[in-house]
């Protein structure tokens, strides 16, 4: 049993698959456009868990728990994501989406 609580977020992070990132976040701008955010959501996680650096996956499901209003976890999104990709080439337009979204938050 032990071994089930270790196991946290490290279980939920597939092996790294850039194609299968593509996929679900193609698949999620079709649910996001269809307005069904709660799978677009899901959709966007999935991406993130083939591909953690994914940008265009975070900006989508930060933009997704926004339009699900959800800004808090919008916010937790680029935090995490800023958290463990502090290095990223778009860390900076990243903070700036998130600063917009705090202020906006209060």
């Amino acid at each position: 049993m032990a071994e089930e609580q270790d196991s946290g977020d490290e279980a939920r992070v597939k092996e790294r698959d850039p194609e299968e990132a593509s996929k679900n976040i193609n698949v999620g701008n079709f649910y996001l456009k269809r307005r069904n955010y709660a799978a677009a959501i899901q959709r966007f996680i999935e991406a993130l868990e083939y591909q953690p650096d994914s940008v265009p996956a975070v900006k989508a499901l930060a933009q997704a728990y926004e339009k699900n209003g959800e800004p808090a976890k919008a916010i937790s999104a680029y935090k995490t994501f800023l958290e463990k990709n502090p290095d990223s080439p778009d860390a900076d337009g990243l903070r700036n989406r998130l600063s917009k979204l705090d202020k906006k938050a209060k």
